[in-house]
């Protein structure tokens, strides 16, 4: 299976903009399936899995890699071309006209990651484990008010942070080439959309928790945990301190 897919045409992009298809095309980038056992999987009738694999394969995004006969039925399995895809710049005179191309493309990474997300193993998301236990991960909802040229120089800096992640992976790939590490199957799964609106929905009266709880200690000051603690009493810190 290819790194990359251009999509070339309006009709490519439309075509995957449906969430439907993007979790077909989601799954059979790991694997291929037959279109009934898609239809098992997704809960859906086979009549209707079988629809969206012809538009899918219609478009390119997915080919059929064998056939197997069964009970005199012979059987398709279909794999994704890709499991990334890239626009074309000759859709870029579109784009700038139509924002909802634009919008249809970044839903794409989205429902992508929803289906990635239910078909993590349990342990990717045992964050209240014992330390040693628990996996990488990370999940946050902003709202940001700046001036755009502000947010524009703290991208460069998060492109750069990006760009890193990728040479540690690189780094690690030459050494397992090397012999000098077992190569593992883990792997951080991370998607990011980001852009400016001129609505704002975190506006609360009261930024405070209730008067007996607050955070747990953090190094980050603005991006606290989601699990709060009550507060102690005086005379349980008085008692700390002692100690």
């Amino acid at each position: 299976m290819k790194r990359y897919q251009v999509i070339e045409t309006i009709e490519q992009l439309k075509a995957i903009s449906d969430s439907l298809r993007m979790e077909i095309v989601t799954y059979l980038t790991k694997e291929a399936y037959t279109g009934k056992q898609l239809a098992t999987m997704l809960n859906l009738s086979a009549s209707k899995v079988h629809y969206h694999l012809k538009e899918l394969e219609s478009h390119h995004f997915i080919q059929v890699v064998r056939t197997e006969e069964k009970n005199g039925i012979v059987q398709k399995f279909y794999r994704a071309v890709a499991f990334d895809f890239k626009v074309s710049d000759a859709l870029l005179p579109s784009l700038q006209e139509d924002a909802m191309l634009t919008q249809e493309s970044m839903l794409n990474h989205l429902r992508s990651s929803i289906t990635r997300l239910y078909n993590a193993p349990d342990e990717s998301f045992m964050q209240f484990a014992d330390e040693e236990k628990r996996a990488p991960s990370f999940a946050s909802s902003s709202e940001i008010k700046a001036p755009r040229h502000e947010i524009q120089a703290w991208l460069l800096k998060y492109k750069a942070l990006l760009n890193e992640l990728v040479q540690i992976e690189d780094q690690y790939q030459k050494r397992i080439e090397a012999g000098e590490v077992d190569d593992i199957e883990e792997n951080f799964y991370m998607v990011t959309v980001g852009f400016m609106t001129n609505e704002r929905y975190f506006v609360a009266e009261d930024e405070s928790l209730p008067d007996n709880y607050e955070h747990l200690p953090s190094e980050f000051k603005h991006l606290t945990d989601r699990v709060v603690v009550q507060k102690k009493k005086a005379s349980e810190s008085n008692d700390e301190s002692d100690k």
